[in-house]
């Protein structure tokens, strides 16, 4: 959940077990080139080597390897940051640095790859999800808002045509004659010069109501969006704000009844669909099934897993800290610069704590949960209410935007290991996480650690019946006389993130993402009978397949 949890280990072992594995695309470009000054761990160069844009994966290397790592107490240097009318270089590095974590995490196997991203983050979309198509992957969820134009502009990137997305821009400091409409613009010829046509990968949006589905799936083309993933505000990560529009007085959501989905509207949609949120049990497997759903979103599990993003002793230390109930978990609604609620674990020594999070002088040199805005000579430019007061006043803020947020870029960045060095100091992480890790089934005190064999375990019982494989959720025509017996997917959960989770995970998916698993599917319910195979990337390298 957040940056990089969902990670492409992750993924990979989720898809050879036989379930969806799916990785965060939120700050991706951040990860790949912070893990190149890092020395490359995780051998990233070998891939960069089989992208087509080689001028691209040249520079990335050039600028940014570093074969001893940076010295200690170096600081990292950052890409410029992204914006709302981009530079090409800055496209292309986004593309390049999801293409790897793709190819990364479909490496050695044929299973099921998903790519989770944010709605809210919509000038990220468009490059990542053109380099996630140029590895191949299989599906991909977007949640954090209403994904509407997305599932539109995947078709036409994967035709090789330009795409482009409608940024919500607050114009209230504009000139009179100023442009009223503002897009997002990616062509792919900026990448390769004869783009290939690919075949459009799985869509499925993430959605808090039926009422959300009903309007996509009443404003799309049938073959836009293959299923769904309902998640409930109990799901880690970004929520869904309360319908009821009620806060406490700390700001904090007040959910109530009208916040859960009426799953058999979703049913009568005729396609494939997966519970989030609090179902990351056989319970709730069982329960997925009853009401008819292909199976569950796991991410909150997955997350605390040896192959997330976490270091080891993040993990070790967050289990430890769980079972001794010493880390509880909070829906907080002032957080999140996003203005969706936030679930936030309560661990000493992050953001989460008062104290530091008051000395955490504000700084935002990341951008990635910047507002588009108009200043006074028509320019389109970023703003966040985590930035320093005084700026984001000056750039037309209004000043009770700012209260208790927080800088998820650079702290779900310093959450698996590649916290940026201020001085003397570290920047501070903040984790997150879904309600049920308050009951967390696996692990101990005494024995922190758990892998993804060990979820898939415990969410399928004792007896391990996925043997000898699933129906593909990415391939809804198929005939699978054996599906009631087996899960659906894991992958990642928003963010920003992001979405660790699975498509069924999704993060930083909301937004945050993580690994995670989808178990069960629906046994008496029409299907749409396109066929989606398992993608091969358009680009020919056997040796990372």
């Amino acid at each position: 959940m957040g940056i990089g949890v969902s990670s492409w280990q992750l993924a990979r072992r989720v898809a050879q077990r036989g379930e969806i594995g799916v990785v965060s695309g939120t700050g991706i470009d951040s990860v790949v080139v912070r893990e190149l000054q890092d020395g490359d761990p995780h051998d990233r160069r070998r891939v960069l080597q089989t992208y087509p844009d080689t001028e691209t994966a040249d520079h990335l290397v050039d600028t940014y390897y570093r074969p001893d790592g940076l010295p200690a107490g170096a600081s990292y240097d950052l890409l410029s940051m992204h914006r709302f009318q981009p530079t090409e270089a800055s496209q292309r590095i986004l593309a390049a640095a999801t293409y790897t974590e793709v190819r990364l995490a479909k490496d050695g196997h044929d299973g099921v790859v998903g790519l989770n991203l944010l709605a809210k983050l919509k000038r990220y979309t468009l490059p990542c999800l053109y380099g996630a198509l140029l590895a191949g992957v299989d599906l991909v969820s977007i949640g954090a808002g209403i994904p509407l134009e997305e599932a539109r502009q995947m078709q036409a990137l994967a035709t090789g045509e330009p795409g482009e997305l409608r940024l919500d821009v607050d114009a209230s400091q504009a000139p009179d004659d100023a442009e009223e409409t503002f897009t997002y613009r990616f062509d792919p010829r900026v990448v390769v010069d004869d783009p290939p046509v690919m075949e459009p990968p799985a869509f499925f949006p993430i959605v808090s109501s039926d009422v959300l589905a009903r309007i996509m799936d009443a404003k799309l083309p049938e073959e836009a969006v293959d299923g769904w993933v309902v998640e409930r505000p109990v799901a880690g990560g970004h929520n869904a704000p309360p319908r009821n529009k009620q806060y406490d007085d700390n700001g904090d959501p007040i959910y109530d009844e009208r916040d859960e989905a009426d799953l058999e509207a979703v049913a009568d949609l005729g396609k494939p669909f997966y519970l989030a949120g609090g179902f990351g049990s056989p319970d709730g497997l069982a329960h997925a099934r009853r009401v008819g759903a292909d199976g569950i979103q796991v991410g909150s599990l997955f997350s605390l897993a040896e192959e997330s993003g976490y270091p080891d002793d993040v993990t070790r230390d967050l289990v430890r800290g769980i079972h001794a109930g010493e880390i509880t978990v909070k829906t907080d609604g002032r957080v999140s610069s996003t203005g969706f609620p936030f679930k936030v674990l309560s661990v000493d020594g992050s953001l989460a704590d008062d104290e530091v999070y008051d000395d955490r002088p504000r700084v935002c040199d990341l951008g990635y949960l910047r507002e588009p805005y108009l200043n006074s000579q028509g320019q389109v430019l970023g703003r966040c209410p985590a930035e320093p007061v005084r700026t984001y006043t000056s750039r037309g803020g209004d000043p009770q935007d700012t209260e208790g947020r927080a800088c998820l870029c650079n702290a779900l960045l310093a959450n698996i290991g590649l916290a940026q060095q201020r001085g003397e100091t570290e920047e501070p992480t903040l984790f997150t996480g879904g309600e049920a890790l308050e009951d967390l089934p696996l692990g101990s005190i005494e024995d922190p650690t758990y892998d993804v064999d060990d979820v898939l375990q415990y969410l399928y019982g004792e007896s391990d019946e996925r043997a000898g494989g699933r129906r593909d959720p990415t391939r809804p025509g198929e005939d699978d006389p054996s599906r009631e017996d087996r899960p659906a997917d894991a992958g990642a959960a928003d963010a920003g993130a992001t979405d660790a989770r699975a498509v069924n995970a999704r993060a930083d998916e909301g937004g945050a993402e993580t690994g995670g698993a989808e178990t069960g599917e629906a046994a008496d319910r029409e299907r749409p009978d396109r066929e989606r195979p398992v993608r091969e990337s358009p680009v020919d390298d056997p040796a990372t397949r």
